[in-house]
């Protein structure tokens, strides 16, 4: 049976993502929102701050006394840190998790495997076993690759400032991207609907797109000459696998296997089940692309 959720407390409301949750979760007046921090620092007005010991479950659970729902959105390669969160969050009597995944769908054959999403993968796993053991529910939130932020950090391949492109595969790939400020409104609005998304993905997107289709885009705003290179993804990941083995690390030896996903339509294609109408997002048109586009490619030329 579900219930109303309330009290709810965000875990990582610093970063990219758990800024844009905790904005949302503002705007929805009926939450009382309190902020998990490792130490004092300033957010926003409306939240409550509790500052914990990651690295203790006791803690943590103490913290979590009277909540009904926990948000994670943290992003640390450390893999202890969300298992830890579950345990405490399942020990304190917590209704609803959601788990720090905000990527592609976990449930297609493959994408688990690579180990880039190790961390998701062992997350995915616990949630589910304390939901089999009737100790708490989850939801996860897939959104594909997060469309602002991949245009302007170049996880997209797109470089403005020297009209460079380096695409995945072909790049013809249609596939969701999400922006950040999508996610977070999706994220919060989960909680409103907790018998809809109980122990389950929650699919959402702003656009699905290839990569050539921004890049299209992206020559049409700027004008002028660009150059692309076509990368064949597969010897690409497996120098990247070889080189994890190794203990030959860099943040290429991840990034590559998120864009091998990003080339292959077996491990990332439209869902099949949409579910922006529940959480109210509406799909972008393609000249809200192009605008945010245009924005990312002015703030480069400065």
């Amino acid at each position: 049976m579900s219930r109303a959720i309330k009290n709810v407390v965000l875990a990582g409301a610093s970063g990219n993502v758990g800024a844009q949750v905790l904005n949302a979760l503002l705007d929805i007046k009926e939450f009382s929102v309190t902020v998990l921090s490792r130490s004092p620092r300033p957010f926003p007005v409306g939240a409550q701050i509790k500052v914990v010991d990651f690295t203790s479950i006791e803690d943590l659970s103490a913290a979590l006394i009277g909540q009904d729902a926990v948000i994670d959105t943290t992003f640390s390669p450390d893999v202890e840190t969300p298992l830890r969160l579950i345990e405490a969050a399942a020990k304190s009597g917590v209704y609803r998790f959601i788990t720090s995944d905000f990527g592609l769908d976990p449930e297609l054959p493959g994408v688990y495997d690579l180990p880039v999403f190790g961390r998701k993968k062992a997350s995915y796993e616990a949630v589910k076993k304390q939901a089999a053991e009737k100790r708490m529910t989850y939801t996860l939130i897939s959104c594909g690759a997060f469309l602002d932020w991949c245009l302007s950090t170049g996880f997209a391949g797109l470089n403005f400032q020297e009209k460079t492109a380096w695409i995945f595969g072909d790049g013809n790939n249609v596939h969701p991207w999400t922006t950040l400020e999508d996610v977070g409104k999706a994220t919060a609005n989960v909680l409103l609907h907790p018998q809809e998304t109980l122990n389950r993905p929650v699919y959402i997107h702003s656009v699905f797109m290839s990569q050539n289709q921004l890049f299209d885009i992206a020559k049409g705003i700027s004008g002028g000459e660009w150059t692309a290179t076509y990368n064949d993804m597969e010897p690409l990941l497996q120098k990247a696998l070889g080189d994890l083995n190794s203990g030959n690390i860099s943040d290429a030896t991840f990034v590559v296997q998120i864009q091998y996903c990003l080339a292959t339509e077996a491990l990332a294609h439209p869902w099949k089940s949409d579910d922006n109408p529940l959480v109210g997002l509406e799909e972008w048109n393609s000249e809200k692309v192009k605008a945010l586009v245009q924005e990312i490619a002015n703030q480069k030329a400065v």
